[in-house]
């Protein structure tokens, strides 16, 4: 194969299951009897999904030796190495991380231009955020031709997967190691969906083709994924705004009516499970999808409940949810804060609460920007003053928790039944009636041993859980950062941007009846380019079969045949 062959960098291009990846681990077999004992093959990619994939990938072609001479990272992974690793090179001060939900919060808070601002605190203090990891990579490596020269002979071949989707800080990365090492991109012109963006850029590959001067092999129209089926061809109609030549049998089209959104998610989902179990799929993967966040959790909430669909009663499915977890997060400081109240009076037990209640506001506020959450933060503190001053409180935000504090919290030592505890004195506290909703996610951290040792080790030392609040927010923050992403088995339910990377038995698109449209005709007029290219990414995240569920009368994918 010419690819093997070929001397240089390289590009190959190619749709959904073409076999980029493969051809590129075959790439890196070839190279590997030449490398010396430190050497690797880097894999660069954007998810952590996306390195999970190819890292089972690599075991159906690499034996274990040869594995253990890949690695693969996420671009914020290997930037914020090379970040811990030599940022003194930048600032001469060792390197600090600002979390996401922190770094919302203070923008927020922020009056200025948060850009300068966040640009002051890298160079003064050596604080970066996460949207700053791959400049300062790129930093570093174009101005110390010395460490240029060390991640080139540390990795002779540097593979950058979905190419299409650098930005502007990814790419001078890649160019500046170009110089040094081999680079072999990985691309799928159709599938970027993050143009929205202003740094990354629409003609990224051919800009990457003039500097670079790779071979380029294009694999348009081989589709290993979804082989012998339409369901490439039906995503490429919806791409393009195109009548399908024919049917595809593998896609199936589904309207509900009026008032019948509940029961006709939830049956799409049984349905998928009879057909994948039809063509033998034992325990499949489904991923159900959708635009919003918003959708997600209502789409949780369905799958939760029993729905009777004609005379069939649907029993609840079980799911796990890809989401977004900073509100989470915070919600778990809110509660962890009960946990605290035993240890001082009901005054400052009350005021920590309402300050970590006026946190979780603030951050609603940076995420919706809504005005009610800003309020809401305002409420909060101004209740927490009075409560510390021994003012009377004037406003339901203190009334509220005050009163609760004021009955307290009994904890027994087993973090188990007192978390149960504290999220039922929350249940109790009508203005953290959204705190409620978020907390109860908290599960789908993966955390729960390492929140449950932390808390038992508190009361064992102390009789207390002091720290509590400190102690939650920083596990569930590492969490975020580091933990893998969910496996893609049984019934996943996150939005379109999260699947990217990822591949199902089985896919479901699902469309509010009254939010999270698969069109907005007023933002993105037709033919809708960016909405084509979303639809696009999710339908080919299946490898047997896609139902599509939209209310009656809705903007339709497809030109008429």
């Amino acid at each position: 194969m010419s690819i093997l062959a070929a001397e240089g960098h390289l590009l190959v291009k190619g749709g959904p299951g073409a076999g980029k990846t493969t051809i590129a681990l075959l790439k890196a077999q070839a190279l590997l009897s030449t490398l010396g004992a430190a050497q690797e093959v880097l894999f660069l990619s954007f998810s952590r999904a996306a390195v999970r994939a190819v890292l089972v990938r690599c075991k159906t072609i690499l034996k274990a030796a040869e594995r253990k001479q890949i690695e693969v990272q996420t671009y914020h992974s290997f930037c914020l190495e090379l970040l811990k690793s030599h940022g003194r090179l930048l600032t001469g001060k060792p390197t600090s991380i600002r979390y996401p939900d922190e770094e919302r919060l203070q923008k927020a808070a922020f009056d200025g231009d948060w850009a300068d601002e966040a640009g002051r605190l890298a160079r003064e203090q050596a604080l970066f955020g996460f949207d700053q990891f791959a400049g300062a990579a790129a930093d570093l490596v174009e101005g110390c031709a010395a460490l240029r020269r060390l991640i080139g002979r540390k990795y002779p071949l540097i593979i950058v997967d979905e190419f299409q989707d650098t930005d502007d800080d990814q790419w001078r990365l890649v160019a500046a190691l170009s110089k040094v090492t081999t680079i072999f991109c990985l691309a799928d012109p159709d599938q970027s969906i993050f143009q929205y963006q202003s740094k990354v850029d629409p003609l990224r590959i051919e800009r990457a083709i003039a500097f670079l001067k790779p071979t380029v092999t294009d694999l348009a129209g081989d589709n290993h994924r979804s082989p012998n089926s339409g369901i490439l061809k039906f995503a490429d109609a919806v791409l393009h705004d195109t009548a399908l030549p024919k049917p595809c049998p593998e896609v199936a089209q589904i309207n509900y009516p009026p008032r019948m959104f509940s029961t006709m998610t939830h049956a799409a989902v049984i349905w998928m499970f009879g057909q994948l179990a039809k063509q033998g799929i034992e325990n499949p993967s489904i991923a159900v999808l959708c635009r919003s966040n918003a959708l997600v959790s209502d789409i949780s909430t369905i799958l939760s409940e029993e729905h009777v669909y004609k005379t069939s009663t649907l029993k609840p499915v079980g799911h796990e949810v890809v989401w977004d977890a900073e509100l989470s997060a915070a919600a778990a400081v809110v509660l962890a804060s009960i946990l605290e109240w035993p240890r001082t009076p009901p005054a400052e037990s009350a005021a920590a609460t309402m300050r970590a209640a006026a946190a979780y506001c603030r951050l609603k506020a940076a995420i919706d920007n809504t005005q009610t959450a800003k309020a809401a933060a305002k409420g909060f503190d101004e209740a927490a003053e009075a409560a510390l001053a021994g003012r009377p409180l004037r406003n339901k935000f203190g009334k509220e928790i005050s009163a609760a504090a004021a009955v307290g919290v009994g904890l027994l030592g087993d973090p188990v039944v007192d978390w149960r505890a504290a999220r039922a004195v929350l249940a109790t506290i009508p203005v953290l009636e959204d705190v409620v909703r978020q907390v109860r996610l908290v599960r789908l951290f993966r955390a729960t041993d390492a929140l449950g040792r932390g808390l038992s080790s508190m009361w064992v030392n102390t009789g207390t859980y002091q720290g509590a609040t400190i102690f939650v927010k920083k596990t569930l923050d590492q969490e975020r950062l580091m933990s893998a992403e969910l496996e893609p088995q049984g019934v996943l339910v996150m939005n379109i941007h999260k699947s990217k990377g990822k591949e199902f038995d089985g896919v479901i698109l699902v469309e509010g009846q009254f939010k999270s449209h698969f069109f907005d005709l007023a933002r993105d007029p037709p033919p809708s380019p960016h909405a084509r290219r979303l639809l696009r990414v999710a339908i080919t995240r299946a490898r047997r079969r896609v139902a599509i569920i939209r209310a009656s009368g809705t903007y339709p994918p497809l030109a008429p045949a």
